[in-house]
């Protein structure tokens, strides 16, 4: 834990988003964990992403961040949840990236984009449909982009063999079958034990 701690402090930035970070605390609306932030910024910045497609918005937390990880970043992302996606629009307009933040409203399993092309795809949205998410949206992405997915560990579920609770269950193996299929696949993967997991596809 002492080496955890050490590591975080290492790792901690001035929170450039403070009081969408407390909102999301004070509300217990899921955002990305800070070691995990630091680590998707770094592969956006290193990488030279300009247009990145995330799926699930929230309140627009890391969206406002990949925004800013480097000049002339454009984030196109998409909510489902009117309410959140509000709120987002709310914080995007107050901000200083409004202008390269496009919000959609709709549910990712059946979103359009027409001829939309992407370096970059990040997925966080319901756990249980991200071999769905990475087959539909994989057709818009150009040929060298870059995919990570966040919370592949659900929260420690994915290596509990001992769950009760069936919807749980349930959803640790559809994950667990994800996980694998993307360590089996012809695409170069990467499995980090960052925040709750991050699966790096290339």
């Amino acid at each position: 834990m002492e080496l955890i701690n050490y590591v975080r402090d290492l790792n901690t930035n001035e929170e450039l988003f403070p009081a969408i970070h407390r909102y999301a605390i004070d509300n217990h609306v899921p955002i990305i964990d800070s070691d995990a932030l630091n680590v998707v910024k770094q592969y956006i910045a290193i990488k030279g992403v300009k247009k990145i497609l995330e799926i699930g918005t929230a309140i627009g937390y890391s969206a406002l961040h990949f925004a800013s990880a480097a000049e002339g970043v454009h984030v196109t992302t998409i909510e489902k949840d009117e309410a959140s996606h509000d709120i987002a629009n709310q914080n995007i307009e107050a901000s200083d990236y409004s202008n390269n933040i496009k919000t959609i409203l709709a549910d990712a399993k059946e979103a359009e984009l027409g001829n939309a092309q992407f370096d970059f795809l990040f997925i966080d949205a319901s756990k249980g449909n991200n071999q769905l998410f990475f087959n539909k949206y994989k057709e818009y992405l150009t040929e060298d982009a870059l995919v990570i997915v966040d919370n592949i560990f659900v929260r420690g579920l994915i290596a509990n063999d001992n769950v009760e609770n069936k919807n749980k269950r349930k959803l640790r193996d559809k994950v667990r079958t994800f996980n694998q299929s993307m360590k089996d696949s012809e695409y170069t993967t990467s499995f980090l034990n960052v925040g709750d997991g991050l699966l790096v596809i290339y």
